[in-house]
């Protein structure tokens, strides 16, 4: 008895190749353009994706000339970026920090400058109750470590190379956040970060 697959009759042999009804895909696929899935996929063995593999994202930040902000609020799609920073103009950018959730919990993100910024750059919790644990450096080779900041800042004098990483490392807000990795572009290590 024939059956279809789409639009098309097939016999019992052509189903049992038919990876609509249950067959498993196996050999080569090259030559297969856009290919298509949808639902979970699963992977086993080595998976090669090729250059991407090897590629973190990286996104140049736009300098809107003036406060109110040089990116919208970050979200689960920006986890693992680099965000490069460039001189800013008219004031203090703010960005955003996604709420704390189980889900989140790994979020990751990093910022470098590529030239003095000359404005403050902050990023932000969500509400008052979500804290950012940070190290930040005097620059006499000791650290403060502060537990209850809502912001963390990149300042004006921050220069070519200066960076910080930032991860959510717990769905509770009174300890979501951690700066960490701290890449000084100025010698004496002064006057590039702050929290608040």
């Amino acid at each position: 008895m024939s059956k279809r697959i789409g639009k098309y009759k097939v016999g019992g042999k052509e189903q049992a190749l038919s990876a609509i009804d249950g067959a498993v895909i196996s050999g080569n696929l090259s030559g297969i353009n856009n290919l298509t899935t949808t639902g979970t996929n699963s992977f086993s063995g080595a998976t090669d994706f090729g250059v991407l593999q090897h590629r973190q994202k990286v996104t140049q930040l736009v300098d809107l000339g003036g406060s109110g902000g040089a990116l919208t609020a970050l979200t689960q799609a920006d986890s693992g970026t680099q965000f490069l920073v460039p001189p800013l103009t008219g004031g203090v950018h703010t960005i955003a920090l996604p709420a704390p959730s189980a889900a989140l919990v790994g979020w990751h993100v990093r910022f470098t400058a590529v030239g003095t910024l000359a404005q403050i750059l902050k990023v932000q919790t969500d509400t008052g109750a979500t804290k950012i644990i940070t190290n930040e450096p005097d620059g006499n080779g000791d650290v403060t470590v502060t537990v209850n900041s809502n912001e963390f800042h990149m300042l004006a004098a921050a220069e070519k190379g200066c960076s910080f990483s930032i991860t959510m490392i717990s769905a509770t807000a009174a300890i979501a956040f951690m700066v960490h990795d701290l890449t000084p572009g100025i010698a004496a290590n002064t006057d590039e970060f702050v929290d608040a």
